[in-house]
């Protein structure tokens, strides 16, 4: 372990704040005797790749560990071994998609026969760790099997499910995205990230496909409103979601919430007049809440106050997922990597990243207990939805326009997508 008075170090009440990127790794890097904070671990792995490639990192813990365990005053019986192999196995649990890439995976086997040379007793883990590591980048989270209906060709949402049931499939498929992102994939979504191999197909992965399905739930929801021939159907279908909506809310599902409001809020539906007169009041009411709920004032307070109180009161919880990017943009734009005119990494930066990852890893840690339905689950997800212009068709087809700003939308709507052409209306 470094000395804490190491003048290029910084320290703040015993936390490490500040440091050159050597300094950093020897606090970081076990001994005999040392091993690091398991804070520190977190918050340095996690925040490296910002300012170093982790390839780089494995390379010089393991060539500081030889060069402990060659040093002549250590004593006979002293080994590095057990705290090595105890590091490389929590970045393995934490992290487990650094190691994807070649060089790292090359680095880890010397690391791990560095180990099982130095201590026979570590060889029995050691191997167990590559076996977990396998696992962990061939499982990717496989989704879970819940029980299908085999009635299912039968139902029809509106007219059979309870919005509170469709309310917990998507907590049911939400909690699963959110848990196959890796915090490497949401440190790399930064565009900081310093690792070789950007090109990883697991680098953003698991991000776009969450925002595609928050882009998905919102244009399912428009198509269900928009697809019906008859003005009754609309109508029902509309409300319906509307108490999906507040469901999802009540459940502490903001994110799902979040989709189904865009989607009932999309410029084709807004513009439909006829059908959002004839929509209960006090629907529209408990609509128009949720949405103050959800209101970006003070830095989206009333939302902030909503989520801390139902992680009081469920097992699960969905974050607004958009405000957690932007909270964590806003971390690395307003804290600076470096200290200023010094090469000095301004560690306060990590710790920042790490606390708020710690949030983000409590809500895929929770545990959905509400009732599943697979077949719910899948006609959702494979859902044929509309395109924007498609979406604008059926508008348009159902209601002419009628003001003068709705008119000019129409006509360049038909300039941009003739009438008659009815392709790329679907996806």
């Amino acid at each position: 372990m470094d000395d804490e008075d190491d003048s290029s170090k910084q320290f703040e009440n015993g936390k490490l704040i500040a440091g050159s990127i050597d300094d950093l790794i020897g606090h970081l890097t076990p001994t005999a005797e040392y091993y690091p904070p398991e804070d520190y671990l977190f918050a340095f792995l996690l925040s490296c790749r910002i300012f170093v490639d982790p390839v780089d990192v494995l390379s010089q813990v393991l060539e500081r560990c030889q060069i402990e365990q060659s040093n002549p005053d250590l004593p006979e019986t002293a080994t590095v071994a057990p705290h090595l192999a105890l590091f490389l196995l929590q970045w393995v649990e934490t992290f487990p998609y650094d190691f994807h890439r070649k060089a790292m995976m090359d680095k880890l086997h010397e690391a791990l026969r560095f180990c099982k040379n130095l201590d026979h007793s570590c060889a029995r883990g050691c191997d167990r760790l590559i076996r977990l590591l396998d696992n962990r980048l061939l499982d990717v989270k496989k989704k879970k099997k819940v029980p299908k209906s085999d009635s299912w060709q039968d139902i029809n949402f509106v007219r059979d499910i309870k919005p509170e049931l469709i309310a917990a499939q998507l907590t049911h498929i939400e909690i699963d995205f959110l848990n196959n992102i890796s915090f490497g994939e949401v440190i790399s979504m930064l565009g900081k990230d310093v690792s070789a191999d950007k090109s990883s197909p697991t680098a953003w992965m698991n991000v776009d496909k969450y925002v595609n399905w928050f882009n998905h739930l919102s244009h399912f929801v428009a198509t269900e409103v928009l697809a019906p021939e008859l003005g009754a159907a609309r109508h029902l279908t509309m409300e319906y979601y509307m108490d999906v909506a507040v469901a999802c809310f009540s459940q502490g599902n903001f994110n799902s919430a979040m989709a189904i409001l865009a989607g009932l809020n999309q410029s084709s539906i807004t513009r439909l007049h006829k059908l959002r007169d004839r929509l209960d009041r006090n629907r529209v009411d408990h609509l128009k809440s949720l949405e103050q709920q959800m209101s970006p004032s003070e830095n989206f307070k009333i939302y902030r106050t909503a989520l801390r109180n139902a992680s009081e009161q469920h097992t699960c919880v969905i974050p607004f997922f958009t405000i957690l990017v932007k909270d964590i943009h806003t971390i690395n734009e307003i804290k600076k990597t470096r200290l200023d005119n010094t090469d000095l990494i301004n560690f306060e930066k990590c710790w920042e990243l790490a606390r708020q990852l710690e949030e983000f890893q409590k809500f895929q840690a929770g545990v959905c207990d509400l009732q599943a339905d697979g077949n719910i689950q899948e006609d959702i997800l494979l859902a044929k939805v509309m395109t924007e212009d498609g979406m604008s068709f059926a508008s348009y087809g159902i209601e002419e326009p009628v003001t003068e700003n709705d008119k000019k939308r129409y006509k360049a709507f038909l300039e941009k997508q003739p009438a008659t052409r009815t392709s790329n209306l679907f996806y």
